[in-house]
């Protein structure tokens, strides 16, 4: 892989070099690092002076970094001349080396994927924008994915950039059509669709086991983020629980996620089964964030939100700390600091929670288990799909319960509740222990589905209604 100094003096060429430590990655200790998303070509972005304000020595470009939208080249190049014009745009590239990853608009289409025809025309004029040597592999690759790391061992930082874009699979549209302003994507009922296509897995397996302890990964959509019908990575729930898997198969260390896309800014994290909390930091847009308060969307993962209002994401380090201290931060266009939480880096390791079973998804008549999919189906007869992670039974087993969450009061979770009927029928049948019997297989129930404290279930009497289905 090319340094990022010698790409970055390619890029700058006759600018003014920012002061870094020339003797190699190695030895740049990144402790500031700005971040932001979705800045229309055409509009003032004033934004741009609390950027460089706060010396960052890293820019994380988080994707609709112009607003393309064409499958012709002339006019995506004319667009992103209008940005390399922008004063501020300019004074940013005075400032430090950027990392790049498109969007939607930026990469041609809007919520585009790889259907999109020019996707290979419009990656080359993306890394001619950002400075990239024309010998550089990443001009014969497939996708604008790279990675690269800074500092010594002891305070090793690696940027790890996605292309969410490229090689992602048709998204899933509900039907029927949503209102206006509401999301009109579901969970994809798709086993083999994608998000990143096999060879960046590949890559990203690989980047995942280098030595690091802190870990910047950028996606241009969400990846915490599950409740609401716009682009996120759980509208492909198996590639994110994929990518859950991952880190936690890997045990990489650090990992923080940060992200675009959603013209609001907003921290959220989830125990995604990593053995510690997984955050998601969204910052958007540089100019696209609304400008009026809205109303906010239901978000279980959320911490804070920044729902109007132009912004940018900031990420300090503290490595001066004995338990080095990671700021992640959202800012607006003054500068000011809207939202922030402080994290010990002890807190970003394996093991920093107990160690538990990854959830499984729960499908109901095919399709992944959503809210809405349980208010439209409740009180109707199902099928439901799922593996058993974790069992559990009334003081007296009069029930027993079958969760594909190991904590049942999480709202992911689906409960199976075998009642003393289903009991009796499975003893006749020869499964006198349940719980035993039916944890960390996957099943297919038919029943009613109803809600328990707000959480959906099915309640089964029959033993014929539930049985295990053979392991793929």
């Amino acid at each position: 892989m090319i340094p990022l100094l010698a790409r970055y003096l390619t890029f700058v060429a006759a600018l003014i070099i920012p002061a870094l430590d020339v003797a190699g990655n190695e030895k740049i200790v990144i402790s500031r690092i700005a971040l932001g998303s979705c800045a229309r070509q055409d509009k003032v972005q004033p934004i741009w002076d609390a950027v460089v304000g706060t010396k960052p020595q890293l820019y994380l470009a988080l994707g609709d970094n112009i607003y393309g939208d064409t499958e012709d080249m002339a006019i995506m190049k004319k667009k992103y001349d209008m940005l390399g014009a922008i004063p501020g745009w300019q004074k940013l590239t005075k400032t430090c080396p950027i990392f790049a990853t498109w969007d939607d608009h930026d990469y041609g289409v809007n919520d585009g994927g790889a259907e999109y025809p020019k996707r290979d025309e419009s990656q080359q004029l993306f890394l001619d924008f950002f400075g990239i040597a024309k010998d550089s592999p990443r001009r014969k690759q497939k996708g604008v994915y790279h990675a690269e790391t800074f500092g010594p061992e002891d305070k090793r930082v690696q940027i790890i950039v996605l292309d969410t874009r490229y090689f992602r699979s048709p998204l899933q549209r509900k039907v029927p059509k949503t209102p206006f302003g509401v999301g009109p994507y579901e969970p994809s009922s798709d086993p083999l669709a994608t998000m990143l296509g096999e060879t960046q897995w590949a890559w990203l397996a690989t980047q995942l086991k280098l030595p690091a302890k802190v870990r910047i990964l950028v996606s241009s959509v969400q990846v915490v983020a599950q409740d609401h019908g716009w682009e996120k990575w759980n509208n492909f729930p198996h590639e994110r629980e994929r990518l859950y898997k991952l880190i936690a198969d890997t045990k990489a260390a650090g990992v923080v996620c940060v992200s675009g896309d959603r013209h609001l800014a907003e921290l959220a994290v989830m125990e995604a089964g990593i053995g510690y909390p997984l955050y998601d930091l969204t910052t958007s847009g540089l100019t696209e964030a609304n400008q009026k308060f809205r109303k906010l969307e239901v978000h279980r993962h959320r911490l804070a939100t920044m729902n109007w209002g132009n912004n940018f994401g900031f990420i300090s380090i503290d490595w001066t700390a004995e338990d080095p201290l990671i700021r992640l931060q959202v800012r607006d266009v003054d500068g000011e600091v809207t939202i922030q939480e402080k994290l010990p880096l002890r807190l970003l390791q394996p093991g920093a929670l107990k160690a538990k079973a990854q959830a499984s998804l729960a499908r109901i008549n095919g399709k992944f288990m959503t809210a809405d999919l349980v208010q439209h189906l409740l009180k109707k007869e199902v099928v439901i799909e799922m593996k058993v992670v974790a069992t559990g039974a009334t003081k007296k087993s009069d029930l027993v319960f079958l969760n594909s969450h190991v904590d049942r009061t999480n709202d992911d979770n689906f409960t199976v509740v075998l009642d003393k009927k289903a009991q009796a029928s499975l003893a006749d049948a020869g499964i006198k222990l349940p719980r035993t019997h039916f944890e960390g297989k996957t099943i297919r129930v038919e029943g009613t589905l109803s809600l328990f404290s707000g959480r959906p279930q099915v309640i089964v009497s029959d033993a014929a209604k539930i049985r295990v289905l053979e392991a793929k």
